[in-house]
């Protein structure tokens, strides 16, 4: 019987690698320069090219890829590790090629995609040259594909495609949609007459399609795949996200706790109050319940 927490030593070492170059590298150019890796000014941009070729020197560029895909193939245990680390600053899965919602979008087209779709969408997103988004909550249906309207029709050299979309995170700023359509999942360039991105909510967008044609080579996958496609790319992604969380609840656990030990009331620092006492043991206790929580699941889709 196999019952280990431990992390094998190789591992560790790139784990330690990451929480230092994160820590010293991109914590400070986040401070100054948040979003550098999406910065339209080129002297910003000029800052994050030699971070980025430091990450791809160490194994650790797109590492959400399998290694049949092109990736290191570290299975969802070690993602999500690597994950919690990324997650405590801001700009640190971008400046890894690891941030969504490209890292899911660029999965099924490694995945899905035909060599000539490869060549024109996913090299350049791997290359951050190109962003893109995900449509697939509908304002009925929620995230339920069996209550989605959205639908492509076949019209000649052509697909037309026609429904509505709440959720399309990043939308407004992509260059690509990967639009979940009844069926099939379709690649959509945001400039495409017909797209039409509703102004509020600004980040989170309101996207309408209406009589959106795009040509029979913009279909990802088989005709009425969309559902594979979108199993595919959200179950992973879950573990990726929880632990990122979880490396923000850390990072506000120990704000609290430098809070506690800063602060003086009733005639000493906080920290020496029974009742925040208990808060922070609590806070502790739930934020290790949740990591195994996820590391558990993570083991298992492994």
């Amino acid at each position: 019987m196999a019952w280990d927490f431990s992390t094998e030593p190789e591992f560790q070492k790139k784990l330690d690698w990451v929480e230092e170059f994160c820590r010293e590298e991109i914590e400070p150019l986040d401070l100054v320069f948040p979003y550098a890796v999406r910065s339209p000014d080129p002297r910003v941009r000029a800052l994050v090219k030699p971070l980025q070729d430091e990450i791809k020197a160490q194994g650790l560029w797109a590492i959400f890829l399998d290694e049949e895909l092109g990736g290191p193939g570290y299975g969802q245990l070690k993602l999500g590790l690597l994950n919690e680390i990324l997650g405590r600053y801001g700009s640190a899965p971008q400046m890894f090629g690891a941030a969504a919602p490209d890292t899911g979008n660029m999965e099924i087209l490694a995945a899905y995609g035909t060599e000539e779709q490869k060549e024109r969408w996913l090299t350049p997103m791997l290359n951050q040259e190109m962003w893109s988004a995900y449509s697939m909550t509908e304002p009925q249906g929620g995230s339920d594909p069996n209550l989605f309207k959205t639908h492509a029709v076949r019209d000649g050299d052509e697909w037309v495609i026609n429904g509505e979309k709440w959720f399309t995170s990043a939308g407004r700023v992509a260059d690509l949609l990967f639009v979940m359509c009844t069926n099939g999942m379709f690649i959509v360039p945001r400039t495409t007459p017909g797209v039409e991105i509703q102004p509020e909510p600004r980040n989170h967008n309101h996207i309408i399609y209406n009589d959106v044609r795009v040509p029979l080579d913009h279909l990802l996958g088989p005709e009425d795949g969309a559902k594979v496609l979108a199993q595919r790319r959200l179950g992973g992604g879950r573990i990726h996200h929880a632990m990122r969380t979880i490396a923000q609840c850390k990072l506000a656990f120990d704000m609290m706790c430098e809070r506690a030990l800063s602060r003086e009331s009733h005639g000493k620092i906080i920290a020496d109050h029974q009742m925040v006492q208990e808060k922070i043991a609590d806070s502790y206790a739930s934020i290790r319940m949740l990591r195994l929580f996820v590391l558990e699941t993570a083991w298992k889709i492994d």
